[in-house]
Formats: C-alpha cells, sequence, structure tokens
C-alpha cells in the first residue's frame, strides 16, 4: 500500500474527511488530496503532523509490514524511500512496529542539502549515527559537523536543522523519540 493510500485509509478509519484532517494539520485540502493520489510527498515534518493526527506513529506510514510486527528483517524491509518534500534526500522506515513514539530512519541527504523538515519542531530527542559522508548539525549560530561513525544526540530546539556540506551523498540512521503529552498512539 502506497503512503497516500495509507493516509486515506486511516483518516477514513477515524472518521475524518480530507478537510478535516488538513485543518488538523494546518495544511490545505488540495495538499492531503495530492498526497493521498500519489501526486506529492509531504516533508518529514508534516508527515510526523499527519500521523499526530491520525494517531499512528510516522514510520507506519512510510513502512511496508504488517501491524504489531515487531522486528523487521533486513530482507524484508521494503526497498522504497519516501522522498522529503522537494529534496532530492530519501528516508526509510526501519522499524514497522506501530503505536510507539520511537521512530528510527535511514535518510540520505545529498550533497549541498539543508533539511530542517528532519527536526520536527515538537517536545522530545533526536539521535543521528553517520553511516557515510558528513553532516552539519547547526542551530543559530552553534553547529557541530560530524563524520562517519560519529553519533549526536540533543532535545529538539526551534531552528535546528541538518545539512550536508561534503561533496558526496552523507547516509544517516536518525532516531526521534516523541516526548511531547500528545505521544502517538496505535
Amino acid at each position: 500500500m502506497s503512503l497516500g493510500e495509507k493516509i486515506r485509509s486511516l483518516r477514513r478509519r477515524r472518521g475524518l474527511t480530507v478537510q478535516g484532517l488538513a485543518s488538523a494539520c494546518s495544511l490545505s485540502k488540495g495538499f492531503i488530496s495530492q498526497v493521498e493520489n500519489g501526486r506529492t510527498s509531504p516533508s518529514l515534518s508534516t508527515l510526523v503532523a499527519i500521523a499526530k493526527v491520525l494517531r499512528v506513529s510516522p514510520a507506519l506510514l512510510v513502512a511496508n509490514g504488517a501491524p504489531g510486527t515487531y522486528v523487521t528483517r533486513a530482507n524484508g524491509r521494503s526497498q522504497g524511500a519516501a522522498p522529503l518534500a522537494q529534496h532530492a534526500s530519501q528516508a526509510v522506515s526501519l522499524c514497522d512496529r506501530p503505536g510507539r513514539s520511537l521512530d528510527l530512519f535511514m535518510v540520505e541527504i545529498p550533497p549541498g542539502s539543508s533539511l530542517d523538515e528532519v527536526l520536527v519542531d515538537e517536545p522530545g530527542e533526536q539521535a543521528i549515527h553517520v553511516l557515510h559522508g558528513c553532516v552539519r548539525l547547526g542551530c543559530g549560530t552553534s553547529q557541530i559537523d560530524l563524520g562517519p561513525g560519529d553519533t549526536g544526540h540533543w532535545e529538539l530546539q526551534p531552528g535546528m536543522k541538518l545539512t550536508n556540506p561534503g561533496a558526496e551523498p552523507a547516509r544517516v540512521l536518525l532516531a526521534a523519540l516523541c516526548t511531547g503529552s500528545d505521544a502517538m498512539e496505535g
């Protein structure tokens, strides 16, 4: 099932109209319709907002697998990746377990790209492990460069962004833990 089909199915099961979902996410009805029909892809922060309204984990929306799956085998993982907004970046969910507040993604970031939508604006923590290439974590004037094998962990703050300043694609593992009072339900 595609991302758009999953969103439509969950929206209908929750008794929401396209307009209702759009309003709850501060998005346009046309945008939600385009996502559901596979004509556009949401940014990761928009995907998180949609998942929150639908009361599921964002990983459930981008992962293949039956609800209740707690182990995702490497050879059983969906080979597809969800593109992030207008960037060439892609995120692959590494976990299929719905109803949790911890998500794990493999994100590929092209050279020169900045991904502020990877760093969601809600209470919580994120951690990153660089597998290949280099990334720069920035917030205001503070910047930290990470290379292969480096790991970073932080509490989410407004204005944070992740950039690939290198000449080759960067591949990172990104874990996000939503600690807000509206932690996602299954």
